[in-house]
């Protein structure tokens, strides 16, 4: 561990201000809120993982609160881009579908300890911890999917459905490989298998078969 940054004459110490101060902090706070939960993580025991005094939390964050609302706003900015990434490339819907798939999942595995401490603060008690917009994540998923659900239908390559529907079944895959990927027993889910259900939802979908069928 890197040795503690002290303030000279009462004021932040010039490193305190670095930005990448920041990014230790951040990372430093991950490590505490997922190993002791956020309720029970104290600003010493952030500062001392992070090997920064603690006027520079303060000063980065303002508080143990502001620091989690950091770590939740980065990780929502991180999903909208994966989500962006995949809405705007080009390809077919399932190209498409199954790439919104790999940049959320990959997403997710790299960032495990973040997704756990999200998941800890959503379901754990609401009284101890700041205010945040968890829905902001399933407002962005839902409309992504529905974006390219759509413009699949609308060009033929789908059969029609129910948007809602679709979005619920690809969203219930990834929310299954996301428990894998938390749990503690669980085994992660490869990527080639979540391609194989992927596939098996759009056989389901596809135009070809429907007509086939009528």
């Amino acid at each position: 561990m890197d040795e503690l940054d002290t303030p000279q004459g009462g004021g932040l110490a010039a490193g305190e201000q670095d930005p990448r101060s920041r990014e230790r902090l951040l990372r430093a706070a991950v490590a505490v809120f997922d190993r002791k939960g956020y309720a029970a993580a104290s600003v010493r025991e952030i500062v001392e993982q992070a090997g920064i005094a603690k006027p520079a939390l303060y000063y980065h964050f303002g508080s143990k609160e502001g620091i989690l609302v950091a770590i939740l706003e980065e990780g929502a900015r991180q999903f909208e881009r994966a989500l962006s990434r995949a809405v705007e490339r080009s390809g077919t819907a399932h190209e498409r579908l199954a790439a919104l798939c790999d940049e959320v999942y990959a997403l997710h595995k790299q960032h495990v300890p973040v997704v756990r401490v999200a998941h800890a603060v959503f379901f754990g008690p609401k009284d101890s911890v700041p205010a945040f917009d968890f829905e902001r994540f399933r407002r962005t998923l839902e409309s992504a999917l529905g974006r390219i659900i759509e413009e699949g239908m609308a060009s033929g390559e789908l059969r029609q459905a129910r948007i809602e529907d679709v979005s619920t079944a690809i969203r219930g895959v990834l929310e299954i490989c996301t428990d894998q990927e938390l749990g503690p027993c669980g085994s992660p889910i490869a990527c080639e298998s979540l391609h194989r259900v992927l596939d098996l939802i759009f056989d389901g979908l596809s135009a070809t078969r429907k007509e086939k069928e009528n």
